[in-house]
């Protein structure tokens, strides 16, 4: 056989053993599918239960700035941040936390504790949530049921996740949703309800990835989510527990707020696209439909409430009026909780980049202006407001820039041209105005003040911008003096009673044959009866217009002896008024005097023996300086004497002494009213009894030999002043 021939056979032969090869491949491939296929079918039926179990966790592990989180199967995971900038939340979608049921405290660098915990709605969720030592990114790897959390110390980009696409093991089996996360949201799109027996669930969806700042405030609960707009329809119809739903724009966000009739229970889940908050519901009601609502724009009401979510209060220094949060931190960097309680508040707080340091605080139910006036005080820091705007900066940074500001104003007053002007002084004393512009130190530097008191001006020489606060001032001082008017009324009132009692008798007897008789002593006067002397004669002072008296006698009948009995009694009562009424007017706190009387010459013998006649004033003298108050009262500072001569006693150069009545008091009055001074009184008493001596004191009969007289007088000194302001037309 040719080597041709051979080598043809050869190919045939080992064409034939490709041929069945293959086929036995092919057959030993089916048979294997059909195996698999099989055992995979098996295995479902006889364990249907395993794939309605949740995920578990089965390891929580903590290295320095990193947490690796470890579950039996995939698993969905969401991270965001909460209102508190040092939490971070975990959330596992359909994953139990297993054996990891209490708080896990930490002894890594850049975590301080993971507290885990299982919330079963609005959706069964395994929640981890990590206390940070500072606020900070985090990124997060996930790679067979693993994920790691990785903190980084300076502030990231967005979290890194592997989509599944690019997964290094190709037997990896794909992660569910986060393991290709969506991008983030620009807008709100929606907000609907789901509403079951017991939980109210509020749906707001967004067109991508949506991390929100969620807390509650009174009866409200607050979502912040950033770097978004608003295209969602505002639900004008609610269901309870809810009493209502607003929008509006935050600054760089968009704040939902929920009003609720009053705080329930609720849960917050980010989900994908969605936030989910579920509510607590009391009250039971039938499902409605809430149905859509026109544009904000529609509403001018919603746009009030929107108006009034943005507003801030205005601080008073010492007067904590904010809302009231909860603050929980330790070992925390100040400065991120200084826009935590912008976010808060609604103002916008610039901190300066000398403020650093640490701060643990555990604050409860307390104001927020409060709670940053204590991180102030902790840090010897200050703080300006102006409009909506809080600068927070050292106190040597705000006095550096007080003296900075003196020394650019001191540069410029320097550089300013000196200007001269006069100015006229119409009703203050030139020299002390003058003296209060130099106290004041209004004066620049180079500025200068003179007077000329013949024209009663000032001349200023400085800068422009000074003469207008010396206007100010001359407004203030160089104003008329306001005067009062006193007006004094001071009487005198005297009152005296006398009252006297007197008898004459005598016996009369005259012989028949007119040859001898016996009567009263000679000059005494005649009774009425007998027209003979009288024997006792101490009649009182009677007489027409003066006194009565009565008299009566026995007489014989042959006229030869007779008694004649005479008693007489007078009683007079007057009141005396001596009016003066002296008026003076003087300026605010001038003191004025009044005085009236007489000068009396007395003489003085001197040290050398001689003598020398000098005068004593005797008047009536007042005294007063009175006070305008601010409320146009008058406080007046009154002085009165009054000094008259007194004759009862004299000296021995023959000067009587003087009787003096003074008065001295301080008051405060209004304008018009009048004061009155009294209870100044002199009483004098003085009896006198003229008789028969030794028969006078006989008891009884002694009346038939004596007469008696008593004198009573009063004098009271009475005051009334009347003070008024007199106003320049």
């Amino acid at each position: 056989m040719s080597q041709k021939a051979k080598n043809k056979k050869q190919k045939a032969k080992m064409r034939e053993q490709k041929t069945t090869l293959f086929y036995l491949f092919s057959v030993s491939l089916i048979a294997i599918l059909f195996i698999g296929i099989g055992c995979a079918t098996t295995g479902v039926e006889q364990q249907p239960s395993q794939l309605e179990k949740p995920n578990v966790i089965t390891g929580i592990d903590l290295q320095d700035y990193a947490v690796t989180v470890t579950s039996d199967r995939p698993f969905t995971y969401t991270i965001y941040r909460s209102s508190d900038p040092y939490r971070m939340v975990v959330e596992l979608l359909d994953v139990n936390i297993g054996a990891f049921n209490s708080k896990i405290a930490s002894n890594k660098a850049g975590i301080t504790e993971i507290i885990p915990s299982q919330v079963e709605l609005p959706a069964f969720v395994a929640k981890l949530e990590m206390l940070l030592q500072t606020p900070s990114e985090v990124e997060s790897e996930y790679k067979n049921n693993v994920l790691i959390i990785k903190i980084k110390k300076e502030e990231a980009t967005e979290k890194k996740k592997l989509p599944a696409e690019e997964s290094p093991d190709p037997e990896l089996p794909p992660v569910p949703v986060e393991q290709k996360p969506l991008s983030k949201a620009t807008e709100i799109s929606s907000i609907s309800f789901e509403k079951s027996e017991d939980i109210l669930k509020v749906v707001i969806k967004g067109n991508g990835s949506i991390a929100p700042n969620v807390f509650p405030l009174d009866n409200r609960i607050v979502i912040d989510v950033p770097d978004v707009v608003m295209s969602a329809q505002i639900p004008t119809t609610v269901i309870s527990p809810l009493k209502g739903i607003r929008s509006g724009k935050h600054m760089d966000k968009i704040r939902l707020v929920l009003d609720l009739k009053e705080m329930t229970n609720y849960d917050v889940a980010s989900i994908e696209d969605s936030i989910v908050i579920a509510l607590q519901r009391t009250e039971k009601e039938p499902p409605a439909p809430a149905p859509a609502m026109p544009p904000i724009a529609q509403k001018p009401e919603e746009k009030k409430e929107i108006a009034e979510a943005k507003e801030t209060e205005a601080l008073i220094e010492g007067k904590y009026t904010g809302k009231k949060i909860s603050l929980d931190f330790q070992d925390a960097d100040i400065t991120p909780i200084f826009r935590l309680l912008s976010d808060i508040s609604g103002y916008n707080i610039v901190v300066n980049p000398e403020v650093k340091g640490k701060i643990t605080m555990k604050l409860i139910n307390v104001p927020w202006d409060q709670a940053l006036d204590i991180m102030l005080k902790t840090f010897s820091l200050g703080k300006t407001v102006e409009g909506n705007i809080i600068r927070v900066a050292p106190y040597t940074v705000f006095a550096k820039e007080s003296e900075e500001a003196a020394r650019a104003k001191e540069a410029e007053a320097k550089a300013e041209p000196l200007e001269t002007k006069i100015f006229p002084i119409s009703y203050a004393d030139v020299t002390v105005v003058e003296k209060s512009i130099k106290d004041s130190k209004i004066l620049t530097p180079r500025g200068s003040i003179s007077v000329d008191k013949r024209t009663s001006s000032m001349v200023i020489k400085d800068i422009e911008a000074v003469f207008p606060q010396i206007e100010n001032i001359l407004a203030t001082l160089d104003k008329p003096t306001p005067q009062v008017l006193i007006e004094a009324r001071i009487v005198e009132i005297n009152t005296k009673s006398e009252r006297e009692l007197g008898i004459q008798w005598g016996i009369n007897y005259k012989a028949p044959n007119t040859l001898s008789a016996i009567g009263g002593s000679s000059g005494l006067g005649r009774g009425s009866f007998t027209g003979d002397n009288f024997l006792v004669d101490f009649p009182s002072a009677i007489g027409p217009g003066v006194g009565s008296g009565f008299n009566f006698g026995i007489l014989s009948p042959d006229r030869t002896l007779g008694l004649d009995l005479q008693l007489s009694a007078i009683e007079t009562t007057g009141n005396g008024k001596v009016i003066s009424n002296p008026r003076i007017m003087t300026v605010d706190n001038g003191k004025a005097r009044i005085a009236q009387g007489k000068s009396i010459p007395f003489t003085k013998q001197t040290a050398e023996g001689t003598t020398s006649e000098e005068f004593k004033d005797v008047t009536l003298e007042l005294n007063v300086q009175p006070h305008i108050t601010p409320d146009k009262s008058i406080s007046i500072s009154i002085e009165i004497k009054k000094e008259e001569l007194d004759f009862s006693f004299i000296s021995k150069e023959g000067t009587p002494s003087t009787d003096k009545k003074e008065a001295k008091t301080d008051v405060i009055i209004k304008d018009g009213e009048t004061i009155v001074i009294g209870g100044i009184y002199k009483i004098n008493t003085a009896e006198e009894e003229k008789g028969v001596p030794g028969l006078m004191k006989i008891p009884i009969l002694g009346w038939l030999f004596k007469k008696e007289k008593t004198t009573v007088s009063t004098t009271e000194l009475l005051v009334f002043i009347t003070p008024r302001i007199v106003e320049k037309p």
